[in-house]
């Protein structure tokens, strides 16, 4: 059950239709992230909607999975050609028009982070780097593949309580399985290869959860001149003290 404290909603008929909520403990951060949104939607007239739930984490599943949720219910009602959802810790650097920079033969577009894997060499200073799609920023095509492929992921159940969520399930459905099992369990089906598009960093710009001492064992997933900085992993309060110190980074 939803229990929405305030709802924000812009619908035109663009051919794109932005999706992001939030609980309401976590506004401080994701009401800047909103505004900032809507600055970057207002430029290219796409519509937007945001949905903010008022029960602490919760609507029916923990709010991480409110994104597959507002998916699913746009590609099964609305007649938008795109929908793109974007967690309310993301920020727009500059005005660039997503639409120019995908290949529109394909149907879901997500960033593939880098991931210093869990799993060990045999050798002293020597890691694994995965491939570990990002479900914070996600860009779908509304077609019956694409509706059936997000329905997919939001039946895998057992991923329920699991530490990555929904994100999990992403990774599990997309065939990138390298971190949630074995190493040789990352494997792309011909399917996916031809439906998924591994959009550039610029896209998904992440600072190290340490940003301002950052460590040598960190993976960076920070990328120049961003399009998108998404403030993933950090902490509330660093997050804040992250858009104080940067804010003129941002449209």
């Amino acid at each position: 059950m939803f229990y929405f404290f305030k709802k924000n909603k812009k619908v035109k008929g663009s051919k794109l239709k932005i999706l992001s909520g939030y609980s309401f403990n976590h506004r401080k951060v994701s009401e800047k992230s909103e505004k900032n949104i809507i600055r970057y939607a207002n430029h290219f007239n796409f519509d937007y909607e945001f949905k903010k739930i008022k029960n602490n984490q919760y609507f029916e599943r923990h709010i991480y999975w409110l994104k597959h949720k507002m998916l699913i219910d746009n590609l099964e009602n609305g007649n938008h050609e795109y929908y793109w959802w974007l967690d309310s810790d993301i920020f727009f650097c500059r005005y660039e028009n997503i639409l120019n920079h995908i290949d529109k033969s394909k149907d879901i577009f997500v960033h593939n982070s880098f991931y210093k894997s869990r799993h060990k060499t045999k050798y002293r200073y020597v890691d694994y780097l995965t491939w570990v799609p990002n479900a914070g920023m996600i860009l779908v095509r509304n077609t019956k593949w694409s509706l059936n492929f997000l329905k997919n992921v939001w039946n895998k159940k057992k991923y329920l309580n699991h530490y990555w969520n929904d994100n999990a399930a992403l990774i599990d459905e997309i065939g990138l399985k390298a971190e949630i099992g074995k190493l040789t369990d990352n494997k792309l089906s011909s399917e996916v290869k031809n439906k998924v598009s591994f959009l550039s960093g610029i896209w998904n710009s992440m600072p190290k959860r340490n940003y301002e001492n950052p460590e040598n064992n960190e993976v960076s997933n920070f990328y120049f001149d961003p399009v998108i900085i998404h403030l993933a992993g950090i902490r509330n309060r660093e997050r804040l003290k992250f858009l104080k110190k940067y804010d003129r980074l941002f449209i």
